[in-house]
């Protein structure tokens, strides 16, 4: 067993199903525009995005998890 596989943690497989998501698709999904999308992926800070040849693809389970990490209760807010 190498080193990099004992520090390494295994993540549990997402099931990815459904259609997939442009970056405009995407970016109307999430409620924002597509140019904060592309900051947001730019800064690393945006949802999973794979690669479907040069262009970005984003599946609704990744974008939801995503949104849902953004969300904060008005009562608890800074």
């Amino acid at each position: 067993m190498s080193a990099l596989a004992a520090v390494t943690p295994i993540r549990p497989t997402v099931e990815r199903r459904g259609p997939v998501l442009t970056t405009a698709r995407a970016a109307e999904y999430c409620g924002i525009a597509v140019q904060t999308l592309y900051n947001l992926l730019s800064q690393g800070e945006g949802p999973k995005a794979f690669k479907q040849g040069r262009l970005n693809a984003f599946y609704p389970t990744d974008l939801d998890e995503w949104l849902a990490g953004r969300i904060t209760d008005p009562e608890h807010a800074a």
